[in-house]
């Protein structure tokens, strides 16, 4: 296990190297020049002054890769951006994501913890569930930006962020964060014997809450199940509960998934930059839906990206994850990855 482990690093690590051209050929140059300068020290071939300097201007090059390729993304951001009306139109769709990026922003003087190297799981170990968004609906955004879209501050000191493909985990560990996945993840909590004790107070479970066709109708995790088109004539009773549970005082199962901040909204996105709190609304405003181009006039640049729940995964057991450490968020974009 420690093994591949290491592999994985290793495969992180050259992805983030080879994430621009001159990034690319700065660095294989510098390795190339520490090959040569092994080579020659094992077979005595040269004098160990010039090894040793052979070796240093080595360790430049190879250093300065990386440094280039993140100035370049900073300085020469061409990157295409997704739109708030593609956003929608994924929506809709429930277009299939295959990666996903979880923001963490902190102040490291406060919260160091926080930091990419301390990192342990998605969110706070006793989470059950975490919030991420879609990687796509991000990349070419400042970091501060991608926090405002994801529905986080954009005060941030510091972020920390881990992007990671779907192929490599359990997809029904994915939920999709309109007001049908919220519940099913609820429903999921609130049945876990392991934590029945701590379960005081339950929206679903035993409580009637949902007659049998709307319990029926969590059934299922494929793509088209969460396209509200397939949900409609339960989409407003699920709404009604997903607003108890956001706005409601007490439920226990909310003390094990992602915090439900005044971002979220039931259709499954984070706003950005929300002009209201949802939950000062009634119930009928709280759920209004009348038709997808209706929601991209309304919400217009405030839609943000899609939100989803998935399982609060140990960080070194996701395989192909890409760790990146933002220092300068006002400034760094969030990366293309390449191939996706």
């Amino acid at each position: 296990m420690a093994i591949n482990a290491e592999i994985s690093d290793i495969t992180n690590l050259v992805q983030t190297l080879t994430a621009s051209t001159e990034s690319t050929l700065l660095t294989i140059f510098g390795f190339s020049l520490l090959v040569v300068a092994g080579l020659l020290a094992f077979w005595g071939k040269a004098n160990t002054k010039y090894v040793a300097l052979l070796s240093v201007f080595a360790a430049l090059f190879a250093a300065a890769g990386p440094t280039r390729g993140a100035l370049v993304s900073v300085e020469k951001n061409t990157l295409k951006k997704m739109d708030a009306e593609q956003v929608v139109k994924n929506l809709e769709d429930n277009t299939e994501v295959k990666y996903v990026i979880r923001l963490i922003s902190y102040n490291p003087s406060e919260d160091p913890a926080l930091a990419i190297n301390r990192l342990t799981t998605l969110g706070p170990s006793d989470q059950l569930y975490s919030f991420v968004a879609a990687y796509d609906e991000l990349v070419g955004y400042k970091v501060v930006d991608a926090l405002a879209k994801a529905g986080q501050s954009r005060d941030a000191k510091r972020v920390s962020a881990i992007i990671f493909p779907l192929r490599s985990v359990d997809k029904t560990n994915l939920f999709p964060a309109n007001a049908r996945g919220l519940l099913q993840v609820v429903r999921e909590v609130e049945t876990r014997k392991a934590i029945q004790a701590h379960l005081n107070k339950k929206l679903l479970d035993g409580t009637g809450a949902l007659n049998a066709p709307q319990m029926k109708g969590l059934e299922g995790f494929s793509v088209p199940s969460y396209r509200l088109a397939n949900f409609k004539d339960n989409y407003p009773r699920y709404c009604e509960l997903a607003r108890e549970i956001h706005c409601g005082e007490g439920y226990s199962a909310k003390a094990y998934i992602g915090a439900l901040s005044v971002d979220w909204h039931p259709l499954g996105f984070s706003q950005k930059n929300p002009q209201l709190d949802r939950c000062t609304l009634s119930i009928p405003q709280y759920c209004a839906f009348a038709d997808w181009k209706t929601t991209k006039n309304e919400y217009g640049d405030h839609v943000g990206s899609r939100a989803f729940l998935i399982r609060n995964l140990e960080i070194n057991n996701i395989p192909g994850r890409i760790m990146i450490d933002f220092d300068k968020p006002d400034q760094q974009v969030i990366p293309d990855i390449g191939d996706r």
